[in-house]
């Protein structure tokens, strides 16, 4: 299951006939799995939709969750893994930490806390700030911007009764070349909860047995595209067709509009002779050959190494090892 905000509100949506209570990290002090502005939901029923941690505060969050919908009142709830007295201390989580939870229930009084607002807003690829405000009166603002957010990061105003929270829709990567290769590119694309668009005219290629629903799938040539609405709305490109003419076509296609990342398969010469067939000059934003130094030649690292590089460019990685054990 992706954890992706968008795929969360599907999924609250298709269980109309519970009870839900949203919960919130809105303060975070030293080790944390999630930071401020991770966001859950709790139902009646037991069903959960996201982590607020690893998994080892959720069993008391749904707890607590019960207690929300059985009073009608919001909670506030501090888990401090330091303290000899708290819980997460007591299940001897150890991460070091402190992290603060707000639950409230979903109502028509505060308009379900203008989630099916911020759904609406990220099914129509926008991105968001959603702003919730804390304590006993719990209530939702949301912003829906023509842009990206401006940060990443979650922040309390300074009197600490408002979060506002950055939300954009899942990334959309566009994989042109849908041979058996692209498969474990499009997979573990899809277990991050992305969306992706398959592209290739071969009758022989992107078979829905094998790529089961994609979010777009085109039976085209990459020329015959190039007035297609849908293409302002992809982030990322990987170029995989096989074949010298139909790469360079989709080559061509995207340097008049140049995506957050681009991807070529194969090595140096070849993007070269890509690029000159395609009558590109220069592409500063194509990788080739693509990926990070991995290790590994099959088609699942060689994914792998492609998926890890464009998470790195969409997100602000630099794609160095968090511990320098690589250096050793």
């Amino acid at each position: 299951m992706s954890h992706q905000p968008l795929q969360l509100l599907q999924q609250w949506q298709q269980l109309p006939t519970q009870q839900w209570v949203l919960g919130w990290v809105y303060h975070t002090q030293g080790s944390a799995y999630r930071k401020a502005g991770a966001l859950m939901l709790f139902s009646d029923c037991g069903k959960q939709l996201g982590l607020l941690s690893g998994g080892c505060l959720e069993s008391d969050l749904q707890r607590r969750a019960m207690q929300v919908l059985a009073s009608g009142k919001p909670q506030q709830v501090v888990y401090d893994s330091q303290d000899e007295d708290d819980v997460t201390y007591q299940l001897g989580i150890g991460c070091g930490g402190v992290v603060s939870v707000q639950l409230a229930p979903l109502t028509t009084a505060n308009q379900q806390l203008a989630l099916p607002a911020l759904m609406a807003a990220l099914q129509d690829g926008h991105h968001c700030y959603l702003r919730l405000r804390l304590g006993d009166n719990p209530q939702a603002e949301l912003t829906v911007l023509s842009q990206p957010c401006d940060s990443t990061k979650a922040q309390l105003d300074c009197r600490g009764d408002w979060l506002t929270i950055p939300v954009s829709p899942p990334p959309q990567l566009a994989i042109f070349g849908a041979g058996v290769d692209a498969l474990p590119l499009y997979h573990i694309a899809t277990q991050l909860g992305w969306l992706v668009t398959l592209v290739d005219p071969r009758p022989s290629h992107g078979r829905p047995d094998q790529f089961v629903k994609p979010h777009r799938l085109v039976k085209a040539r990459p020329a015959d595209i190039a007035e297609a609405s849908w293409l302002h709305q992809i982030d990322a490109v990987v170029i995989m067709h096989h074949q010298i003419e139909l790469d360079a076509e989709a080559a061509a296609l995207w340097a008049v509009r140049p995506p957050r990342y681009g991807a070529l398969l194969g090595p140096s010469h070849r993007r070269d002779q890509v690029l000159q067939q395609a009558g590109v000059t220069t592409a500063p934003w194509l990788a080739g050959p693509a990926g990070l130094s991995l290790g590994g030649e099959l088609p699942e690292s060689v994914a792998l190494s492609i998926i890890a590089e464009c998470h790195a460019k969409l997100f602000g990685g630099n794609g160095q090892s968090l511990s320098a054990v690589l250096n050793e």
